[in-house]
This record gives C-alpha cells, structure tokens and sequence, in this order.
C-alpha cells in the first residue's frame, strides 16, 4: 500500500464526494484484516514498524470519508485549497443571520413549554440543512465551482458545530 496516495486510491474508491459507505467500511476492514500489526508479530521491525503506519493510515482515512465533513475538506486540500484556514472566513450574511436565530431558539429551549419537543424539532432541522449543505457540496464540487464548494464547507462546519450543542443539551436537560 502506498501511503503517499490519497485515501480513495487506497480504500479503492472513486475520488469524489458522493461515496459508496457500504463499500468504504467493506473496504476498510479488509485491508485493517490483511495489514493488522498482530499479522506481522513475527516479521522483523522495519514490518512491523509499516504495520503499525498502515493501520494507523487506514483508520485515520476510515474516519475522514466516513464523515461528511472531513471527506469535503479532504477533497479541497487534495485541490490545494485550505478551507478552514484562519484567514478563511468569509460567510453569506443570511446564512451567519440564520445561524444567530438558531442559536437564540437553542438559548431558549430550557424554558420551553415542551422542552423534547422542541429540540425533537430543532434537531430535525439541523439535520435538513446538513442534508442540504452535502447536496450544495456535492454539486459545487462536482461543477468545479471550488470556491462556492468551500463556503458550503464553512455552513457545514456551523450546522455541525450546532447540531453537538443541541445533541448535549438535549443530553442536560432530558436526563
């Protein structure tokens, strides 16, 4: 295995947005199974030293293209764009405006006649706009249109962030 490839070439996959989840977890495991550093217990160092890279590469690949996220700014770096860079930080003002209301009715869930049922709702929402931002990504990215694809990674990075928070308070206030 050549660890200087991109994940998708090593997982054997097609470089791209839209994957095959099924596929990349079959894959995964039968690589971990043929390059696991119990394998190699009884080879010398250098071997088991590769091992123990390979398998360390395979997980961390694993976790990015399983992650919807991660697997969109992993395509963009492998273009050369960095898109949570520091200095990256430009936003559609309607979408930084949503994104304050979301957080106000988040604030506002403990005093909610409903409390569940509210955050059933938010939460419902959240994920339709996450839905939606993979959709947006997916067909910027596929149209080459790179630097809306690096807004949408932005809002996604937002929505997760969000939908963490709403997941813990859930969490606080329904236990």
């Amino acid at each position: 295995m050549d660890l200087t490839k991109d994940y998708f070439s090593n997982l054997g996959l097609p470089c791209g947005y839209q994957i095959d989840l099924a596929a990349l977890a079959d894959s995964h495991r039968q690589l971990q199974q043929a390059h696991h550093p119990d394998r190699f217990a009884a080879s010398g160092e250098a071997e088991q030293r590769q091992a123990v890279q390979t398998a360390s590469y395979l997980n961390q690949a694993y976790g990015v293209l399983r992650s919807p996220l991660k697997r969109a700014i992993y395509l963009l770096e492998l273009q050369g764009m960095e898109p949570l860079a520091p200095t990256n930080t430009s936003m559609p003002m309607d979408f930084l405006l949503q994104q304050m209301q979301l957080r106000e009715r988040m604030e506002e869930l403990p005093a909610a006649a409903d409390v569940e049922a509210e955050i059933e709702q938010l939460a419902d929402e959240l994920l339709a706009m996450h839905k939606q931002l993979q959709t947006d990504f997916a067909a910027a990215y596929e149209a080459s249109q790179l630097p809306a694809a690096e807004v949408v990674v932005r809002k996604l990075q937002f929505i997760e962030k969000l939908q963490q928070e709403c997941n813990d308070l859930e969490g606080r206030l329904l236990d």
